[in-house]
């Protein structure tokens, strides 16, 4: 019965450990996520825009707004 009682706790813990949740209160993680990356470049950036534009992700006018935006910044 001992081992029996010792083997839920254990389980419980190793169960518990998985929901641990840590608040980010600063949001760091979501500006990281939107940030762009600088090793990108832009002929990688517009490349990936057409991919996703001939894979259906996008439309075309979202295309030409972000091939737009993209090509803005080294102006």
């Amino acid at each position: 019965m001992r081992h029996k009682s010792f083997f839920i706790v254990l389980l419980s813990a190793l169960t518990l450990t998985g929901c641990i949740f840590v608040h980010d209160t600063e949001g760091d993680w979501h500006r990281k996520s939107l940030a762009r990356n600088p090793q990108l470049t832009v002929g990688q950036e517009l490349l990936d825009l057409d991919l996703a534009r001939e894979s259906g992700v996008i439309n075309n006018t979202e295309y030409e707004q972000a091939k737009e935006a993209i090509l803005a910044e080294i102006h």
